[in-house]
């Protein structure tokens, strides 16, 4: 190595900070411990060292869900990536830009103990795979990682083989230039056509969706239903965008209330910006029945995806909302609409989610009153993380955030046990804001470990368990075919006790009585709180 050259392994180190890259989550190994050492010593990264590969994936994401950055994880080769899959897989359906930085065998050892074909086995989750291929590629290999993590909005593996990064290179900056997703404006032709749409409709409703939060379309949204007189609803992924607005329906689908669903059966017309339109949000198609559907998404692998549409329009949503406006901005098409009512605002503003349910004692605390109490007593200005399971879905409805970026849900790969890791992320991306972490007893069984990591960090993080001593969801299976449900029963296990043995605070809620305690540990809170309390699965839910 010449004077003017450095290690690989340091050139990728210094064009990762090069790219924006202050955080990084992960598992030490010997495929990637010079580009830690490298980042960490020389770069002063903040480097937080998770229990398991997936966790570090996860936490990447949560990273990336809060702060709209891009999060960055790093594994070693062979077991440390096979590790990954299904966080990969998660991150990819959900859309979130993260680099993962692996490690990978000498090409020269094609029968090294942890080979493997690492390309082959990414492919199937969804990610992106950039090789680092040479020495003189290594620094543009990592800016085009970056800025395809960005560009494309998936998690791309960073692929750096051991021998490559014993290398040298004398250093130079990048010269690949991704640029970031632009906002695209809509064809005048297509989005006249759906201009058309929306004038002839007498009740239409707006729904937003992610697409629509990211591009920061909300004003503009509002401005246009107030203009047609549409009440606005969202899909989950864009989480009370439009709460505290007095015609705001909340989610559009299986999880609407009453007066929502009455409404959205009554429009003649759904303007839909940014959202997938996927069965969740159709009701499994009976909120799209019957109506006129204008579509637009930024990404036309969207536009009528799910669901047959009227006009669809390839847009960024504040371009095409803005544009709307204008274009509808002299006709009096308010008072056409019979949807924004004071009946309807009266309706929404008093509406009681206990009116949709009935009491249900079976001795246990009842999850739906638990959800409740959380959305009450918990700091409001939060993140919100739900994993997946049956005991998610009263979250879903009614536990909320100040904007959707504040919540995360772990469900796009079915998986449960997710939702710890992404809660760690997003404490570390976002510490101004305190952390709440739904779970079931099941999954975070999987993924206990990970618990270790926010004790490290101190992180301001309270996890509640929603603990049925059951894989609920399985249980209504095992009710439906009329099965014994010993298959889908879990050993009781008193997660408090653990989190206590693990160095977290710990409180165990087993009956209605004790359910004030949790609005004094939640106070009085100095990092993780893990609040384990008993339900039942067979607790009916909102669906």
């Amino acid at each position: 190595m010449s004077s003017s050259e450095i290690s690989v392994h340091a050139a990728i180190a210094k064009a990762l900070t090069e790219q924006g890259m202050t955080t990084l989550f992960g598992v030490v190994g010997e495929g990637n411990i010079h580009m830690i050492a490298d980042l960490v010593e020389d770069h002063r990264i903040r480097y937080v060292k998770a229990a398991r590969e997936d966790g570090a994936v996860l936490m990447a994401s949560g990273y990336a869900s809060v702060t709209g950055e891009v999060g960055f994880a790093t594994v070693t080769h062979g077991p440390g990536l096979t590790n990954t899959t299904t966080a990969l897989t998660q991150a990819a359906r959900s859309g979130l830009p993260v680099v993962l930085l692996a490690g990978d065998t000498d090409a020269a050892l094609p029968h090294g103990r942890q080979r493997i074909d690492q390309a082959a086995l990414v492919a199937p989750t969804g990610a992106g795979f950039q090789p680092i291929t040479s020495p003189a590629t290594a620094v543009d290999d990592v800016a085009r990682a970056v800025g395809r993590a960005r560009a494309e909005r998936r998690p791309i593996v960073l692929n750096a083989p051991v021998d490559v990064q014993q290398g040298a290179v004398a250093y130079s900056p990048a010269r690949v230039n991704l640029p970031p997703p632009q906002a695209v404006a809509p064809d005048v032709e297509a989005l006249d056509r759906a201009a058309g749409v929306i004038a002839a409709a007498r009740r239409p409703v707006i729904v937003a969706g992610r697409g629509a939060a990211l591009s920061g379309a909300r004003k503009s949204i509002l401005a246009l239903a107030n203009q047609i007189g549409a009440p606005v609803a969202t899909t989950l992924r864009a989480k009370d965008l439009f709460r505290g607005e007095p015609f705001d329906l909340g989610i559009c689908g299986t999880l609407s209330h009453g007066p929502a669903v009455e409404t959205i059966l009554a429009a003649d017309c759904l303007v839909v910006f940014g959202a997938g339109l996927n069965s969740d949000t159709t009701a499994d198609g009976s909120f799209v029945a019957g109506k006129r559907i204008v579509h637009i998404d930024l990404d036309p692998a969207h536009l009528g995806r799910h669901t047959e549409v009227t006009v669809a329009v390839q847009a960024d949503a504040e371009r095409a909302a803005g544009t709307l406006i204008e274009w509808l901005g002299e006709l009096n098409l308010r008072h056409a609409s019979t949807l924004c009512t004071e009946e309807l605002r009266t309706r929404l503003a008093e509406f009681d989610p206990r009116s949709e349910f009935a009491p249900y004692d079976s001795g246990s605390v009842d999850s739906r009153e638990l959800t409740l109490l959380l959305d009450r007593v918990f700091p409001q200005e939060r993140t919100y993380v739900s994993d997946s399971g049956r005991f998610m879905l009263p979250g879903y409805a009614w536990l909320h955030v100040t904007e959707p970026s504040a919540f995360i849900e772990t469900v796009d790969f079915g998986s449960i046990g997710l939702g710890l890791g992404a809660a760690i992320g997003a404490a570390m991306g976002r510490p101004d804001r305190p952390v709440l972490l739904t779970a079931g007893d099941g999954g975070l069984a999987m993924e206990l470990p990970e618990l270790l990591t926010a004790v490290r960090y101190g992180l301001d993080l309270v996890l509640v368990v929603y603990n049925d001593s059951a894989y609920g969801a399985e249980v209504s299976i095992t009710d439906l075919l009329g099965r014994a449900h010993d298959i889908s029963r879990l050993h009781a296990t008193n997660f408090a006790a653990i989190a206590r043995g693990m160095g977290a605070s710990g409180l165990t809620i087993t009956r209605p009585d004790d359910l004030p305690l949790i609005a004094e540990a939640i106070e009085k809170r100095r990092g993780p709180l893990v609040i384990d309390v008993r339900t039942d699965p067979r607790t009916p839910i909102p669906h």
